[in-house]
């Protein structure tokens, strides 16, 4: 069901327009960086966008601007753990792990996640209930569950992405608090 699920939701994204993508990711920056979870944070993490994902970059360039650190997720293939790392500058980064743009060689900055305020979480299908479909390898889920409990999980996505039926989920699937779309920002999993 999932894997059903997961393909359905990201052949929608993988047909996004460039135009559209752009625009989006427009969106939702205005809509992230305006709200009360990102002015008070001092210490956010945020993906590397991949593919059709809500391009990052602006977003990573507006929490450097507002003197924020940001970590950024460093997957592990061996051990499917994400090793949360400050990020200072976009040049220490190089295609790695499934051609995502990670830490080159000695740029690795390991961070406690307890110090992260905000996340930032991609995936591939969100629901009104927080719940979140990845890309099945589990990452997140082993990861999330070592931030604070009351650090604010925001996935970003497209509206396309946003379900409106209940995804299938198990009982080790960490649900999201809030989900930003291009329309908005939405509060769930209450």
């Amino acid at each position: 069901m999932k894997n059903q699920t997961r393909k359905h939701f990201k052949d929608l994204r993988d047909k996004l327009e460039v135009k559209d993508l752009n625009a989006n990711s427009q969106a939702i920056l205005k809509k992230i960086t305006s709200c009360s979870l990102w002015h008070e944070a001092r210490t956010i993490m945020c993906y590397i966008s991949f593919g059709k994902e809500v391009k990052t970059r602006p977003i990573i360039e507006k929490a450097w601007q507002d003197n924020k650190q940001v970590i950024i997720p460093v997957c592990k293939p061996s051990t499917k753990e994400i090793i949360p790392s400050l990020l200072t500058s976009f040049e220490d980064l190089e295609p790695r792990t499934m051609g995502i743009m990670e830490p080159k060689d000695g740029k690795l900055n390991p961070v406690d996640p307890k110090k992260i305020e905000l996340a930032l979480i991609p995936g591939v299908a969100f629901d009104l209930k927080g719940r979140r479909i990845g890309f099945g390898a589990g990452y997140y889920d082993r990861f999330l569950p070592l931030l604070k409990p009351d650090t604010p999980k925001v996935a970003l996505a497209h509206e396309i992405q946003v379900s409106s039926t209940p995804l299938p989920d198990d009982e080790y699937d960490i649900r999201m608090d809030y989900i930003c779309t291009e329309k908005g920002l939405y509060e769930v999993n209450k």
